[in-house]
This record gives structure tokens, sequence and C-alpha cells, in this order.
């Protein structure tokens, strides 16, 4: 199935991007991201984008194809994380989803590019005062993010990302809460040494069960799964857990499910329910913030953010006149929220592409200009940019 092959590079994916925050914010304890998220995000940037911005993120996205991921984020946006799905009310895990467009009031979005965003990936799209209220856009979209995240992901967007320079932000945000299939007791909870990577330890609350457990043990690491409550519907959602077997064995691990992505896929299709003897995972809390077009632009994708080549020529209804430069995104913003405890988990996540005009600056300073010295001028045709008259004037006064 596409869903599966697309589904499959989803999870490479992941790994890529783990490492690379690994590798890049050694300064960091935790990192969280949603995969799903910046997919749906770079599959809506690609629904507008033509040549080869085009087929550059198609090719980042993976060998499924593009037809593959557009058929994934569909599917996810429409049924896999749709409220209405059954899940909410019918004890399976409340999950959300929301894509949106937001466009400045001079702009149209293309009429075909509007209607697959719409039809396809649920995404609304609004008007928006880029110009007049930068700051009032910004705010808007932060809080549309916070609703339909539950309050977990509050400003996304930071004071300036949005300014008077902005055509255009593709947002969206995605809320999961699910209960364990099997609640871990409260009353087994106890603090225990965690080791940490650097040596040394602290010490965390650990959560416990006497009960059978899904696990798969691998050359080098073990693999857990958790099942979360189903629900009247047909979505099943699991944590997996890739515990190496060495307390500093972590980006060993990373660099094997990286170069080898079957392994994910293997680890959780071959798994027994066994008993254990010690069995302990931590309670956890974790949120992450970051700009994510450096990451991308380090891990290959480089031509969306490129403000002279990027052509995202099928977004936009085309703008009368000789017009500003191509459409790219100079920023993309990514947060994450997870907790974990002896209920369930409660997760959290948004991604924010920000777009401008390839020759859009903030707006200038007032500026005086007084021609009381000698100047050039130039009489010019503006289509053809033919020079008409060309002078210079040192005294206004001869001639007269």
């Amino acid at each position: 199935m596409e869903h599966a092959a697309a589904a499959r590079d989803v999870s490479a994916f992941s790994i890529r991007v783990l490492r690379h925050i690994a590798c890049r914010d050694v300064s960091a304890a935790n990192q969280a991201f949603s995969p799903l998220s910046l997919h749906a995000a770079l599959v809506l940037l690609g629904a507008g984008a033509r040549s080869a911005t085009l087929d550059q993120i198609v090719s980042f996205l993976g060998p499924a194809g593009g037809h593959a991921h557009a058929s994934l984020a569909s599917h996810v946006a429409l049924h896999m994380l749709s409220a209405d799905s059954g899940g909410e009310g019918g004890g399976g895990p409340t999950v959300r989803f929301a894509n949106g467009i937001w466009v400045d009031a001079a702009l149209r979005l293309n009429g075909a590019y509007a209607r697959v965003a719409a039809e396809h990936y649920r995404a609304e799209a609004h008007s928006a005062p880029f110009k007049s209220g930068p700051e009032d856009v910004r705010l808007q979209i932060n809080q549309w993010i916070a609703s339909a995240t539950a309050g977990r992901i509050k400003d996304l967007l930071h004071q300036g990302s949005i300014h008077g320079g902005t055509e255009a932000v593709i947002a969206n945000a995605l809320y999961f809460k699910g209960a364990w299939e099997r609640k871990f007791s409260a009353s087994l909870t106890r603090d225990d040494a965690f080791y940490l990577h650097t040596g040394g330890h602290v010490k965390v609350s650990f959560m416990s069960s006497t009960s059978k457990q899904y696990i798969a043990r691998r050359a080098g690491y073990k693999v857990l799964r958790l099942p979360y409550a189903r629900g009247r519907d047909h979505r099943v959602f699991s944590m997996y857990i890739y515990l190496p077997d060495a307390h500093d064995g972590l980006p060993s691990l990373l660099q094997k499910l990286s170069s080898d992505p079957a392994l994910l896929e293997s680890s959780r299709t071959l798994m027994a329910e066994v008993p254990v003897r010690e069995f302990r995972v931590p309670k956890f809390t974790m949120s992450y913030k970051t700009k994510a077009d450096q990451m991308l632009k380090d891990l290959g994708l480089t031509l969306p953010f490129d403000p002279d080549n990027a052509d995202f020529g099928d977004m936009l209804e085309s703008q009368p006149g000789p017009g500003p430069g191509p459409l790219y995104v100079p920023e993309v913003y990514h947060q994450c929220f997870v907790e974990v405890n002896e209920e369930g988990t409660e997760a959290a996540a948004a991604t924010a592409v920000v777009m401008a005009f390839g020759c859009a600056r903030l707006p200038p300073p007032d500026e005086d200009f007084v021609a009381d010295h000698p100047f050039v001028f130039l009489i010019q045709e503006e289509f053809s940019g033919a020079v008409v008259f060309a002078g210079q004037v040192i005294n206004p006064s001869l001639g007269r």
C-alpha cells in the first residue's frame, strides 16, 4: 500500500531528525518533535511548488514518491487524526489535527491550490492583514494553535517573526491524549536512579507493572510496545521505546536505525507479549521548540528556502505588473510537548512555515529626499526596461 510506503519514509525521517537534533543541540537534555506535523507542512508546500522545488520536496520526503506522501497526508488529516473519527467519547485517544493557511489580504491563493488544500488536507484559508497589522496576525495564529492543542503549544511564533514583509503562513496543530490499555498503578511508582550518558545519575520517578509486556530483543537494544486503549473506531495507537543495552549507547542506536530504517518496521511487527521480572519506565514531561528551517536545510532541503530560486508558482494567483521576486520560505517554526505518566500520554505539536517574496524586506524607515545638488535622471519604460531619456542636471537655472 502506498500509505505504508510513505509511513516508512516518515519513520526514517524521524530517526534522521532525532540524530540531527542530538548532534546539533548537545546541551538539550530532552528533545521531541512531530514528524507528521512537519510532514503535513512539507506536503502543503509541495502542493504549491513547481519544477525543481517540487522535485526536491518530493525527493526529501522519501522514495515512496509524491503521490504516496500526498495520499498519506490526506489520510492523516481526513481520517487518522480527524477529531470526528470516533476517538473522542468512544473510549479511544482524543486526537485533533488542523491545517491552516494565512495569506496577505492583497493576495489570493491559486484556485486549484485552495481546492486541494481544503478538500484533501482540511486546510482553512484565512485572509490576513500582514502589511497593516502583522502583530495582530501573529497573535491570531498563535491563538489558533493554542486552541487546537488544548493550550499545550503557546506562542509558537515569537514577536517579530511576522512582519510587513510576510506574505503567507502555513501552519498546523496536532493534539493527542491517550490512556494506556493497561494503566500503571501509582502505588507501584518509585524513585530510582536514571543513568546519564555523560556518567553519573539522577533520581526520577519510575512507573512499574507486574503484567506481561510486549518486548522484542535485538542486537544491542530492546524495544517495548505500550498500547493505548482503543475506541470504537479503527484507529490503534501505541508508544514504542527503543532502549540501547549500553548506558551511553543512544548515539550508536540512532546511527544503526538511521542506516537501516527497516529495523523500525521489523521491531514493530515481530513483538511477543512476555512475562517481565524488573520493569521500570520513567515518567517524563518535555517541551522542545526549534527553528526547523536550518535543520531541514542541513538534511538536504534547500530550494524552498532560496529567495532567488524557490518556485511556489502554483500557490498564489499571479499578480499584474512586474511584481516582486519569487515566493520562498525564510523560516519554519516547530514545537512539541509530551507528558507520560501512569494514566497515559498527552502530546501536542505545531509547525508554522513563514513565506515571503524574494525581494520582501521590512518596511523602510522614513527618509528625506532633497535634490539640492547635481543629479542624473532616467526616463524608463517599465515592462521592457528600456531607457527612453537620460540626463544630468548640473544647474536647473540654466536654459530657462
